[in-house]
């Protein structure tokens, strides 16, 4: 009877799963996994693949891969994250920050500057302040069309 109640629990949990799946992609992130099952989200890839290649990337030094950007992690996920930080930081601030920006000095630009881990912050300043009407070029700008032109600037 167990056997029995297991199997439909597990029925009626993984069939929809899998049923919904309908195109599959590469949303296993990055690390050996993703190396080892390259065909993962392409046509002849498959669901199964994603879960070797995901089970694989949680076991075999995903944390060090994304803290050194070592295989296939390239770091995106950690600037994701710090793009994220920064577009709320900025929305939240955005009035502060554009006078910053203005004067090329001040708190919010600084805290702009550490969240995007800047090491020549007086650089990164400068050169906002010179662009000012680039990154600010009218007073309905949101903080993504900020934070992208900030990251066009600075690459």
């Amino acid at each position: 009877m167990k056997k029995l109640l297991v199997l439909v629990l597990f029925t009626v949990i993984c069939i929809p799963t899998l049923a919904q799946a309908g195109k599959l992609k590469n949303n296993v992130g990055c690390g050996l996994g993703t190396l080892l099952f390259e065909s993962v989200g392409q046509t002849n890839g498959g669901w199964l693949l994603q879960v070797f290649a995901s089970s694989t990337n949680g076991t075999f030094y995903s944390p060090f891969s994304m803290t050194t950007g070592t295989v296939g992690c390239q770091g995106a996920i950690n600037s994701v994250v710090k793009y994220e930080e920064v577009e709320i930081f900025i929305a939240e601030n955005m009035d502060d920050f554009a006078k910053d920006v203005a004067m090329g000095q001040g708190e919010t630009l600084n805290s702009v500057a550490a969240l995007l881990q800047v090491t020549d912050t007086s650089k990164f300043a400068s050169l906002l302040q010179e662009n000012f009407v680039v990154i600010f070029p009218n007073g309905n700008v949101t903080a993504d069309q900020v934070i992208v032109k900030i990251v066009e600037l600075n690459s």
